[in-house]
């Protein structure tokens, strides 16, 4: 396949556009807790170790699990997608590179808004976790910036966002941003 849509969990995440994605044909990859919004994901995927830890338990057996964390990996047996962890990353902007490593030519982006304006997470803060801070949302938004710069001219990466702080990223609605990678 080279069209991914990627669910992150942000604030903007909303049941309609879930349930539009889950119908696209599309494989989605839900970045840690946003497979509960797009239970019919075929990925999710998850770079902190207490997110594993919390949540190992609970997820659906159907879906292929990845993780950079190499601890997560031992743990769990879980899919480990080796990149360099060396420095700050997110596990959305991981994801991406992810789908890319998988051949994606497109990846449509939701839930990615690097910012904590409109709350932490469509589901609210996780307990006993981390939750963004404005601190770490502007880390992010650079990581961002450096993935795109990585992937331009490789891959087409349309941010469909309903709320984003992200400007790296062509930004499109969902709608017309399915019909395009549907050409």
């Amino acid at each position: 396949m080279n069209t991914f849509i990627i669910c992150a969990s942000g604030p903007s995440l909303n049941k309609s556009d879930c349930e539009l994605i889950s119908g696209s044909g599309l494989p989605v990859i839900a970045v840690n807790s946003t497979w509960r919004a797009v239970p019919d994901c075929e990925y999710i995927y998850a770079g902190d170790l207490r997110w594993w830890d919390a949540n190992i338990d609970v997820l659906p057996s159907s879906v292929s699990r990845w993780t950079c964390n190499y601890r997560a990996h031992k743990r769990y047996g879980l899919n480990l997608f080796d990149t360099d962890t060396r420095w700050a990353f997110n596990s959305g902007q991981r994801s991406i590179l992810f789908a890319a490593s998988q051949g994606a030519k497109n990846i449509i982006l939701l839930g990615f808004d690097c910012s904590i304006n409109g709350g932490s997470h469509w589901h609210g803060d996780h307990f006993g976790l981390d939750n963004p801070t404005a601190e770490s949302v502007t880390r992010w938004r650079g990581e961002f910036a450096n993935t795109a710069r990585a992937l331009t001219g490789k891959v087409n990466i349309i941010n469909s966002s309903r709320q984003t702080a992200l400007k790296c990223f062509r930004r499109l609605g969902l709608n017309e941003a399915l019909r395009e990678v549907a050409c």
